[in-house]
């Protein structure tokens, strides 16, 4: 299982070096502040992912060509606070997952529900659409791309779906890839994972990975995770 350790923007410069320090031995994706990517080396065993890349050329941006040249490996797509916050909708999303494939990265595109939507019963209805406009305007870049589904209620609120809800939807996603494009992409979940529902929640079908948001913060939380998910002690 895949283990994405997600940091948003947080951490200094001192504290994303002690954390590297900390990772070498973890076979795990880190993602941390764009700013910090210079400071994980190709020496340890974890792998390098951006949490943003551009989806054109211009001034400020995050080009994909300097991530393939820092050997980013992993590029997360769609995130639901990049959704709400920055306006990205299902173009721009494909236009980014184009540019991640064409530089030989992996996206990890993020799908999921608000707590609206999961109100009215429209959780399946959103996720197949996120799904499907996407991949329509992406044919030819389909074969790598990963997906995670992170429920947006769900993201740094400690409030979970059941084992049971979020089994139901990884198979319906993976139903969906099958039957519409004869697709079998890694699936991930990620909302409020933390090593206390580690143990629980490895055990879901169908899951190939888990994205660690503010848990993966915490050093002791982090070899707390990886313990469970990879069977050693570190």
């Amino acid at each position: 299982m895949l283990i994405v350790l997600n940091h948003k923007m947080n951490l200094k410069i001192d504290e994303a070096k002690k954390y590297e320090e900390s990772i070498r031995d973890m076979e795990v994706i880190v993602m941390p502040q764009t700013p910090f990517l210079g400071l994980f080396t190709n020496a340890a065993k974890y792998t390098l992912g951006s949490q943003c890349v551009s989806e054109y050329n211009a001034p400020g941006g995050v080009s994909p060509e300097a991530l393939a040249s820092m050997n980013c490996k992993y590029v997360i797509v769609g995130h639901a606070e990049r959704r709400i916050v920055r306006k990205e909708d299902c173009e721009v999303v494909a236009r980014k997952v184009i540019e991640v494939v064409n530089n030989e990265m992996i996206p990890i595109m993020c799908i999921g529900e608000n707590l609206e939507e999961k109100n009215n019963n429209q959780t399946l209805e959103v996720l197949e659409n996120q799904i499907s406009n996407v991949f329509e305007m992406i044919e030819g870049c389909l074969g790598e791309i990963m997906i995670a589904y992170e429920p947006v209620w769900s993201i740094g609120t400690d409030k979970l779906p059941s084992n049971e809800e979020i089994a139901g939807l990884l198979e319906f996603i993976k139903i969906i890839c099958k039957e519409k494009y004869n697709l079998n992409p890694t699936l991930f979940y990620g909302g409020s994972i933390n090593a206390s529902n580690i143990d629980e929640i490895k055990q879901i079908p169908n899951l190939g990975g888990i994205v660690v948001g503010n848990a993966s913060l915490d050093l002791d939380q982090v070899k707390r995770i990886y313990n469970s998910v990879k069977g050693t002690i570190i």
